[in-house]
């Protein structure tokens, strides 16, 4: 099942406010703040802060040390606090990729905060001596983190980094679209979010797939509400589909073997496309799993425009007919002759256009959708409410309701110039 790194955090305070101090427990939680320590210190190595020497940086990273120097001085004991702090410090390191300054700075005042119940559940227990000094220390620290982060706060925006799912070990055999939907969003968002390959025309297809069939059971979780904004965002996913028709990388044609990302997809597809979906979407699980997966729209829209169109743009891995993309004035004699070897381009920025806007769209409607999905959906203590919160600021800011219109109308629009336009040779499969 998928999990997040906010998940993991808010599951290792919940326990340690919740277990019995016992000599065992106690042990259990200095192994914790070791593992929280790895993690800070993963933190610090990758920059929590623009600014070189700023007081963010020491504080984080004499946080970590002392965190160390306390599990240092701890039992070795390992059970249900280390375990999951374990767990959320794993995470961080596959978040990498994925992470900005301003998100690992999230990210870090997530963990000092998580230490408090921690030192807790130790205080007032350790004899005197080099343990007791370094507890004292460790929450000092962490006192000193959080008063920082009062005054300079992560936006919600880069505190979106905390529910980004991850996907567990993959259960192909399941068939349930409530553990399936979660942990195939958080296989896309890992594949679309990736800078060491960009995905291929193929594979994006898939993802696009996907997200138009997750968008049209986030809509339908609202029977009731009227028709807007939020009723197009299937649509402007089949509208990046229809703006991707011209392009080729050599991947639009049978495969024998599909990807992880792929399969999850059409797997994500299949799960909420079946015969008798609607009454599915009643059930209380399912509908909580769409609402949330529906928070990770936007993010996997930007992705796909910031990484992976612009990885197409920069390193020239895509031709079209110079008939099918935005035309050009050197480009005339490949213009004439038309759908023949000669009519070949090789793609940059300026023809990906047309599909950066389409993406553009999608990520706009996609917030709305969102929104309207997290009132009917909303459930449970698991529920993604960073990303929401992310997603309503976007949508809160004045010039967002007049870019939702243009979205829609251009999203229809290019739908209806896909259908009126003739297929070239290269064709969606």
């Amino acid at each position: 099942m998928a999990t997040s790194l906010g998940q993991l955090l808010d599951a290792l305070a919940d326990t340690a406010q919740s277990t019995e101090p016992t000599a065992a427990t106690r042990a259990d939680a200095g192994t914790a703040l070791g593992q929280l320590g790895r993690a800070l210190a993963q933190l610090r190595r990758d920059g929590v802060s623009p600014a070189i020497g700023d007081r963010r940086e020491h504080q984080v990273a004499a946080l970590a040390a002392a965190c160390t120097e306390l599990a240092a001085r701890a039992p070795a004991t390992e059970s249900t606090l280390a375990g999951l702090a374990a767990a959320a410090a794993d995470t961080l390191a596959v978040l990498h990729e994925h992470s900005t300054v301003a998100s690992r700075w999230a990210a870090a005042t997530a963990v000092a905060e998580t230490i408090t119940p921690l030192v807790q559940m130790l205080a007032g227990t350790l004899p005197a001596g080099p343990a007791a000094q370094w507890l004292a220390e460790v929450e000092r620290q962490s006192v000193l983190v959080q008063q920082t982060a009062a005054l300079q706060p992560p936006s919600r925006a880069d505190s979106a980094i905390l529910d980004r799912p991850l996907a567990g070990p993959a259960v192909p055999a399941s068939s349930d679209p409530a553990l399936v939907v979660p942990d195939a969003v958080a296989v896309l968002l890992r594949a679309t979010g990736s800078a060491a390959e960009s995905p291929s025309v193929a594979e994006v297809l898939a993802y696009t797939l996907a997200a138009e069939t997750l968008s049209d059971a986030a809509q339908r979780l609202d029977s009731v509400a009227e028709p807007g904004a939020g009723q197009a965002a299937a649509p402007a996913w089949r509208a990046v589909r229809a703006a991707l028709r011209p392009y080729d990388d050599g991947s639009r044609r049978p495969h024998h073997d599909a990807p992880p990302a792929v399969l999850a997809a059409l797997r994500l597809h299949a799960s909420l496309n079946r015969p008798g979906s609607d009454p599915a979407l009643r059930a209380e699980p399912l509908r909580a799993a769409v609402a949330a997966a529906a928070q990770h729209l936007p993010t996997l829209a930007t992705q796909l425009m910031y990484r992976t169109v612009r990885s197409w743009a920069d390193t020239g891995a895509l031709v079209a007919y110079a008939r099918d993309v935005p035309p050009r004035e050197e480009r005339v004699a490949a213009y004439l002759r038309g759908y023949q070897l000669g009519g070949l381009v090789r793609v940059d920025a300026m023809d990906l256009q047309p599909v950066a806007g389409a993406l553009h769209n999608a990520r706009l409607l996609s917030l709305a959708v969102a929104a309207r999905a997290a009132e009917s959906g909303r459930a449970g203590a698991d529920f993604p409410r960073r990303a929401l919160a992310a997603n309503q600021a976007l949508l809160d800011q004045p010039q967002t309701a007049a870019a939702l219109e243009v979205a829609t109308r251009e999203a229809g629009g290019q739908l209806q110039l896909a259908r009126g336009r003739t297929p070239g040779p290269i064709r969606a499969r």
